[in-house]
This record gives C-alpha cells, structure tokens and sequence, in this order.
C-alpha cells in the first residue's frame, strides 16, 4: 500500500505554530497506554489473539463518530520507507516502525495525534504541540481517551490504575515528554551536567529517535520514567520544572557564547553555514550536526530567511522518509544524500 495522500504530502505545518519556547523545546508530547480487559496483553498474545484485538479495536473505533477525522494505516501492508516516514513524524514508534501483522496506526487530520494498535500495549495513544506545551498536548488527548473509553472495556484495577504490559506504565498509563534542541550546553560542554539530577526526579533522557537512540545534531528527549503511584498532574509538574530549568541553563549558554564566544563561535556558525549552503551531498548526522550551530546564528540575527520554526521543521523534513515522501527523492541512500543537500541549501537563501 501507499501512505494516504494528505499523510505522504505533509509539510508538518503545527511545528511552525507560534509557541511557548520553540527557539529551544521544539515539542511536547503525551502518551497514555492502555489495554483491552479481555485480552492477553500484547506480548503474550498469539497471532490469532493479536487479529482478535485488532479486529476488536477497529471495529470499535469505526462505530465512534468521533474518530471520523483519523486515517487508518496498515502497517503489515506498508514498506519499510513509509513506516520510516512514520517514525520520524513521530506517529508511531521505533517498535512499530518494524511492522508487523495484525499491527496499524490511527492518524489524525493535523498529524499531531496518533493511536497506535499492538505496539507494547493494545492502544498507544499520544498527541504532540509545538514548543512546551505539556499540559495542552494532555488536555487534548483526555478526549481522545474519553471517548475510546466508550466504546472498548479498558483493563482498569481500583488501586493500581490501568494496566499494562510493562510495570513501570502501570497507573495513569502517562508517558509525557519534550523534544529540546540544546546547542549551547553542547558547545559548553554542559549537557551532562544538565542531565545530572533527572534520574532523581523520576526523568530520563533519550535521543532525537528517541528509546536506545544518540542525541543526534543535540535533540534530547525528556520523559517521565514511572507512572505508578503518581498523578497526571504530578507527572507534568515534574516534568515542566525540570525542563524549565534546562530550559534557563541553554538560555544562559547562548547568551554567554554570543557575548563572550567572540570569533570562535561566530566562525563555527558561519563555517557550518557554508559547508550547508554549498554542499550537493550530506549524510543525515552530519546535517543534523552541522544545522544544530546554526541555531546560535539565528540568535545572533545572521539569517534572515531561517527563523527557529523553519529550522524545526527542516530537521524532520531532511530524514530518509519525508526525503523519499516529501521531496520526491529516490530511495537510494546517496540519491537522498543529493536531495537532502539541495533542500537545505533552498531552506538557507538569506540576506548576508
């Protein structure tokens, strides 16, 4: 099968919405796991278990009006570059990005909520914002919860909360987190001492793919580690602060290397923009290393043409998946590397 239309043709407009702190957090987004009362849970089900839920699911979300607006995809019956195209729009995870039988994901109109089918759980389902917006993405998301409620028997204990397949996702069966860009704590050094007391505060940290990936091009992710015994509310309040903090201690590490980094890092800017604006071909980690200094150039004010809303979307837009979907581009890795290059120097037309 090919991606629905208005899927494959996105341009991800909602990461240049106007939002709180978007030159450094670029998204927030929540994620409740839940699972169906009369089913084994996913990873002790067996094939005819897995088509029985899923069977279960679809049915369900088809009776509900509600879910009128979202597209369904049938990751069994999808290429490797579509569910690629997935991943890096962050509508569904690493894990489903393997595919799989009797495995599909719910899309809605605006691409900022997804319900993925058979992941680790029964039912993933998150929502995104722009910028730091943790309470909002919830917000919306309690909707999309109601109203699953209605029409599937959700696996539901008086004490413990919901249920799920791993312990740790046990109670409000809440994973929030936020994607920051933090390349001034990187240019210093700092970020680990950033990272220092997360795992205290219940945190943790992972990289631009998210679970077992590198922080690529200095994208982090910051999540919540536990659910049980804390409240939807707790979970953000923590979350929030923490980020906040981060959020202070990348705001001092720009304004110290642009007051006080002198040539050192204004040629690090410069040097990074020219190799970008020239190059006809560039690896995806290289791109993402090198963009990641221009983020202190739009600080400074050098580009015109590249506001922090536009570089949000670019980093998304350069990966294999939106290359191939997006831009047309082959799905020959050095064809991408071509397409990749030609799109960021188009993104990089400015006044000098």
């Amino acid at each position: 099968m090919s991606l629905p239309k208005h899927l494959s043709s996105s341009d991800l407009k909602w990461l240049e919405q106007p939002a709180p702190t978007n030159n450094i957090v670029v998204s927030s987004r929540t994620r409740l796991a839940r699972n169906l009362s009369d089913q084994p849970f996913a990873p002790h089900a067996n094939p005819s278990d897995l088509s029985e839920i899923d069977d279960q699911i679809r049915e369900a979300i088809d009776q509900n009006p509600f879910f009128k607006s979202f597209t369904r995809v049938e990751l069994s019956e999808s290429t490797a570059s579509e569910r690629a195209f997935l991943k890096e729009a962050r509508l569904i995870s690493k894990e489903m990005e393997r595919g799989g039988a009797n495995r599909a994901v719910y899309v809605n109109q605006d691409l900022k909520c997804s319900i993925m089918v058979n992941e680790e759980d029964h039912l993933r389902m998150q929502r995104l914002e722009p910028g730091l917006q943790i309470s909002q993405a919830q917000l919306q998301l309690d909707e999309v919860d109601r109203e699953t409620a209605k029409v599937l028997p959700l696996a539901f204990h008086d004490h413990f909360g919901f249920l799920t397949a791993c312990p740790t996702n046990v109670g409000t069966g809440l994973r929030a987190s936020v994607m920051m860009h933090l390349p001034g704590l990187a240019f210093r050094r700092e970020i680990e001492a950033a990272f220092r007391d997360l795992p205290s505060k219940g945190l943790t940290v992972r990289g631009f793919q998210g679970e077992n990936s590198e922080g690529l091009g200095d994208f982090y992710q910051i999540s919540n580690e536990v659910t049980l015994g804390k409240s939807v509310a707790e979970i953000e309040q923590h979350l929030d602060e923490a980020v906040s903090a981060i959020i202070a201690r990348e705001r001092e590490a720009r304004s110290l290397l642009l007051t006080h980094g002198g040539m050192t890092v204004t040629d690090a800017v410069w040097r990074s923009f020219g190799i970008l604006a020239n190059a006809r071909r560039m690896e995806s980690a290289e791109a993402m290393k090198l963009l990641s200094r221009l983020r202190l150039g739009i600080d400074a004010g050098f580009f015109d043409n590249l506001s922090h809303e536009k570089f949000n979307r670019l980093v998304v837009e350069i990966q294999p998946g939106h290359l191939h979907y997006r831009h047309g581009a082959a799905e020959d890795a050095e064809q991408r590397d071509i397409a990749r290059a030609d799109l960021i120097r188009r993104a990089l037309v400015t006044k000098t």
